[in-house]
């Protein structure tokens, strides 16, 4: 919990919000895959959350506006590996929530989880060039740019280039 949003691990109930969320085509236009067009998809994103949680490999957490429970966005760590206490960090945020800084809220309260609780040294992200929001946010937490990635994602069948980031532990901001 945050000041202004409660983050949990997604449930079957939450399978219309999600579906809405990544079915918006604004939302994902910077996302790692295409938008979402049935509750199939959003059935299974949330049972792969479940059994990520279970093998320690992922936290998918949805984000949920204390002000009006509506469903704000989601956030995760992903790619956990323990050995060599890193995460791939992501987020998405629906578009009624923009600009008030609740992505950063809650990506603050996950990076202090990874680095805490799971005792990550390292978090990464990529992100689509143009993504200013983004990379803006990324900035102001301290993260830094380490270079490109030339085709990384396949979205659409389109080739993607990313940049990655990432975070060290004694680097991170408060």
């Amino acid at each position: 919990m945050t000041p202004r949003l409660y983050l949990r691990v997604p449930t079957d109930a939450d399978t219309h919000g999600l579906l809405a969320l990544y079915g918006d085509r604004e939302v994902m236009r910077h996302w790692s895959h295409p938008v979402w067009t049935c509750p199939g998809q959003a059935r299974a994103a949330i049972a792969e959350a479940q059994t990520d949680l279970a093998r320690g490999s992922g936290l998918h957490l949805i984000i949920l506006s204390r002000s009006d429970d509506g469903l704000a966005g989601s956030c995760a760590l992903f790619d956990i590996h323990p050995q060599h206490r890193r995460a791939t960090l992501g987020y998405l945020l629906a578009r009624p929530y923009w600009g008030q800084g609740l992505a950063g809220e809650a990506v603050r309260a996950l990076l202090a989880h990874g680095f805490d609780a799971l005792e990550l040294v390292r978090i990464e992200a990529e992100v689509i060039p143009g993504n200013d929001a983004s990379t803006a946010l990324l900035a102001r937490l301290g993260f830094r740019c380490e270079g490109s990635l030339r085709a990384r994602w396949r979205v659409d069948e389109k080739a993607i280039d990313v940049q990655l980031w990432a975070l060290l532990r004694p680097d991170r901001s408060a």
